[in-house]
């Protein structure tokens, strides 16, 4: 069985997992497999997908109990494993770095542009004993760090419980202990003192806060509330809390309405907030949100070169928080070691979240995957640093 993941979020997004259908399919039939697509492209647009797509075996959206049992099913007893002495050689798997651990699904905010809430639904928490559950399962298989991840984030909380203060405590005194802990997503009206509290004694110094705009007027259009002003006192409590903390967001460029003056805005607060990274969407009209009907929609072409000129009044801006690194010890953690000394390991620091940001290249250690070096920053390229080792751990 050929397992496809979907993403429905934007028109790329959805275009993307479309052709990885495709390219599934040929491979699948091509070994005489199934193939299944799963994920929110498959929740929201089922029947339109199984109609164009007959060549798909089994469409399970959110839901995996199907494809569950359809691998049960055949589970080693189909009619392609009869014909085998033996089972296939399954290839060996590095142990994972990072583990994922969902606190939350779905949302409850109706941002204008947003479809999660008409994929997922409205914001639901994923209770203590299943995000501790998932948390000692990824460590059990390896993990040194845990990142944590939903819609809302900031919002956790479980009724007779606690808050993220105290999940946050108890994640870091589990046994193998995670190196590091570290949150995505946090809505900026959810960053609170107690929060900022909770972050310094128990995770990295990172914060993943979508801002998406800097003009309250676009903000309130979005449904959003803040301006640039409140975003810079945010940002200044994250760092009074949090110092040499890398802080990464989002923006959305071309937003319905969006005048000349309120994209100026926008360049004007990137340039001055700071920031270690940032994503920038340019406003895609999603069916069946309020945004994809309001009055002003800017032209598609001024979109993108809106996009692209705050990408770049954004990377200018992250260069040199990268670049005032060099000289700062690090601890990075490796992701693909080095046989000898003289090579190159690439890992990331405690500033760069998996996937999203740059990684750290390390010279001058004999270092494996998991391992954590002592190093100091020599450089940087872009969002990616250069630095020389010291000591390291186990």
């Amino acid at each position: 069985m050929v397992v496809v993941n979907t993403c429905g979020f934007i028109d790329a997004a959805k275009e993307e997992s479309i052709a990885a259908i495709l390219e599934a399919v040929d491979f699948a039939h091509e070994r005489g497999a199934r193939i299944a697509a799963v994920g929110c492209l498959v929740e929201r647009y089922r029947e339109e997908l199984a109609a164009e797509l007959p060549e798909v075996d089994l469409w399970c959206g959110l839901d995996t109990a199907p494809l569950l049992a359809a691998l049960r099913e055949s589970g080693g007893e189909g009619e392609g494993a009869k014909g085998h002495g033996a089972a296939l050689p399954v290839p060996r798997r590095p142990r994972p770095v990072t583990g994922y651990v969902k606190i939350s699904d779905g949302c409850d905010r109706r941002c204008a542009y947003c479809a999660i809430p008409l994929i997922k639904g409205d914001y639901e928490t994923v209770v203590a004993t299943e995000v501790l559950r998932s948390a000692r399962a990824a460590l059990a298989a390896g993990a040194k760090e845990l990142v944590l991840v939903g819609q809302d984030t900031s919002r956790w909380a479980q009724p007779g419980w606690g808050g993220l203060e105290r999940l946050l405590a108890e994640l870091k005194a589990l046994e193998p202990a995670p190196i590091w802990l570290r949150l995505l997503y946090l809505q900026p009206d959810g960053i609170d003192e107690a929060l900022l509290e909770a972050l310094s004694r128990h995770a990295v110094p990172y914060v993943d806060v979508p801002l998406q705009h800097a003009s309250g007027a676009v903000l309130e259009r979005m449904g959003r509330r803040g301006d640039g002003s409140r975003h810079l006192d945010l940002l200044a409590r994250v760092r009074a809390a949090l110092p040499d903390v890398a802080v990464r967001s989002t923006f959305v460029a071309g937003f319905p309405g969006e005048t000349d003056e309120e994209f100026d805005e926008l360049l004007a607060f990137v340039r001055e907030a700071g920031l270690a990274a940032a994503g920038v969407f340019p406003f895609d009209a999603q069916a069946g949100t309020p945004a994809a009907t309001l009055p002003g929609q800017v032209p598609t072409a001024l979109v993108f070169e809106r996009a692209a000129q705050l990408g770049e009044a954004i990377d200018g801006v992250a260069v040199r928080f990268w670049q005032a690194l060099a000289g700062r010890p690090l601890e990075v953690l490796i992701e693909r070691g080095a046989a000898r000394p003289e090579g190159v390991a690439v890992g990331r620091c405690a500033l760069q979240a998996p996937d999203i940001d740059g990684r750290t290249f390390v010279r001058g250690v004999k270092v494996r995957r998991g391992q954590v070096v002592h190093a100091v920053a020599s450089g940087s390229v872009g969002y990616d640093v250069e630095a020389e080792a010291g000591r390291r751990e186990p």
